[in-house]
């Protein structure tokens, strides 16, 4: 297995621990909590496919968006697109879970902004694109089907 296979296969491994502390923070009602645990599981999932096609990426954010639709591009799957939505989807509330803000001159924390609602689709929404990416390592053989 190349240095490439062993991060994407790591970084699969942590996705899904950070999938279970999102849900974890939901049954305590922490939202903002399990919304940026969804958003770690998904960047971390996304990242192992990136390794795969020996593509690192060391940050976040709207870049890596950018980054999966143009690695992925000529291979694009339908199934692709559940990952670009949970990504962004999750993006939006990734700051928005963690610190307060302004908006339209009233400042806001994190629990005003990621309510149950927000949460609970987060997570479904990383659920399904992680699938996606279970799929998409098992066909390599980086994970067991």
């Amino acid at each position: 297995m190349s240095i490439f296979q062993k991060f994407a296969k790591k970084y699969f491994d942590e996705s899904l621990r950070d999938l279970e502390r999102a849900k974890r923070a939901f049954m305590i009602e922490d939202y903002p909590q399990a919304v940026f645990y969804a958003q770690q599981s998904l960047e971390k999932g996304v990242k192992a496919m990136l390794e795969v096609r020996r593509r690192i990426v060391y940050n976040h954010g709207p870049e890596l968006i950018g980054v999966f639709a143009e690695v992925f591009e000529s291979e694009w799957r339908r199934e692709f697109d559940h990952i670009m939505e949970a990504l962004e989807y999750l993006m939006e509330y990734y700051t928005r879970a963690r610190y307060p803000f302004l908006m339209r001159g009233e400042v806001l924390g994190p629990d005003d902004i990621v309510t149950r609602s927000v949460a609970e689709r987060g997570i479904a929404l990383a659920e399904r694109a992680l699938e996606v990416v279970r799929d998409y390592l098992a066909r390599r053989g980086i994970i067991g089907g």
